[in-house]
């Protein structure tokens, strides 16, 4: 039986300085070309997706799925795409390698794959060359914001080429489908980012599954995790229709932000996990994980301190001209950024002005069993210790 040759896409993306994250479709090889697939036989039966987001400024991402194949073994090609940082790494690699992505391993039926990796321009929607087919990888260019490839033209700054070219990086392996219940599993880590909005975002492309026969994932499952942290953040999660997240581990509260037209689920979550379920699910739009950033801080033209927070990055944003600090008093604003860190970790306020400050803020948990242990702290965190008011 003549071989099929199929590339499955996985993407991991950050948006502004991330990698982005994606499911899998269906290619096939064309000479030097990977072109969409619709396949007609093996359908996504399973798919559990876990994003655990960590301290470090990295996530650990960890995609199982199960293909079922009621026909003949085949070999497919298939491949994860990575789409090129946004705003944090402008330089280009042809051969393949992804600045942001590391430990990306992929197993099949228990069995460890090797892999290569390449570059590819996707000239339009879901049609990706492979390689570089009108790059000449012997000059230099350069990576725009939108993930587009331009040629440098020595100032350190993108000039036209062809208009813009996105491309992304691709890792590509060959797996071999027997017939019946087929598992493969990707994990790797990738290095978040911040924007001025949000200290970071995660993407991750679900439209791809949509290319296997029938269309739809099964049974799909995603669990986002903060272990031994505690994240605060947006997902947006309509896509998924009625199912909506629970808290499956640890802290945790969830609750319907008004935020982008009532879209996202706003999560505050400690050493733990949210999981959502859903069956027979055809996604027709993408995941997007936002840390809430900015947009906890200022609330009716008041900047507040402590409005959002997070372990990974310390962005200083004062309140914008003609807009008022939150408590206005500088010695009390010095007393809430000093205890920024421990009110993360939930410490139970005696003080009763900190304690009504800090249970003004939505993500605040007060957990009576921490201890005010400072092994796990962070710069960021001692940085807010160390915070001195304004004079």
């Amino acid at each position: 039986m003549k071989t099929l040759k199929i590339c499955i896409i996985s993407i991991l993306c950050l948006m502004t300085a991330l990698p982005a994250v994606a499911n899998d479709g269906t290619y096939y090889t064309r000479g030097n070309q990977l072109v969409p697939l619709q396949e007609t036989d093996i359908s996504v039966r399973r798919e559990v997706l876990t994003i655990s987001l960590m301290d470090n400024g990295y996530a650990r991402v960890d995609v199982q799925y199960e293909f079922w194949n009621p026909g003949v073994a085949k070999t497919l090609t298939m491949g994860f795409e990575a789409d090129p940082p946004y705003n944090f790494d402008y330089k280009f690699y042809p051969d393949g390698r992804h600045p942001s992505i590391s430990l990306f391993t992929v197993e099949m039926n228990g069995r460890t794959l090797p892999y290569r990796n390449a570059a590819c321009v996707l000239e339009e929607k879901l049609n990706c060359k492979l390689p570089l087919r009108y790059v000449d990888t012997t000059k230099r260019y350069y990576v725009f914001d939108n993930n587009l490839l331009y040629e440098d033209d020595g100032r350190n700054e993108p000039t036209d080429f062809d208009a813009g070219l996105p491309f992304a990086y691709v890792y590509y392996f060959e797996a071999d489908f027997q017939p019946g219940l087929n598992r493969v599993h990707h994990s790797y880590v990738y290095k978040m980012s911040t924007n001025v909005g949000s200290p970071f975002i995660v993407e991750y492309k679900l439209t791809p599954a949509a290319r296997w026969a029938g269309g739809t994932i099964g049974d799909f499952t995603l669990t986002i995790r903060a272990d031994s942290t505690a994240k605060h953040f947006f997902v947006f999660d309509t896509l998924f229709g009625d199912a909506s997240f629970a808290v499956s581990e640890g802290m945790g509260k969830l609750r319907r932000s008004e935020r982008y037209g009532g879209n996202p689920t706003e999560v505050s979550l400690r050493n733990g996990a949210i999981t959502l379920h859903r069956t027979h699910f055809a996604p027709k739009s993408e995941l997007t994980i936002m840390a809430v950033g900015i947009y906890g801080l200022y609330v009716d033209n008041k900047c507040i301190t402590g409005g959002t927070y997070d372990r990974s990055a310390r962005i200083d944003w004062g309140p914008y001209e003609g807009m008022q600090w939150v408590p206005a008093d500088a010695a009390f604003r010095q007393r809430v950024m000093r205890n920024l860190p421990y009110a993360h970790r939930g410490h139970v306020f005696a003080d009763k002005k900190l304690k009504a400050y800090f249970e003004s803020l939505w993500w605040y948990m007060p957990d009576p069993s921490y201890k005010d242990d400072t092994s796990d702290f962070t710069q960021v965190d001692w940085s807010y210790v160390r915070y001195k008011k304004e004079e």
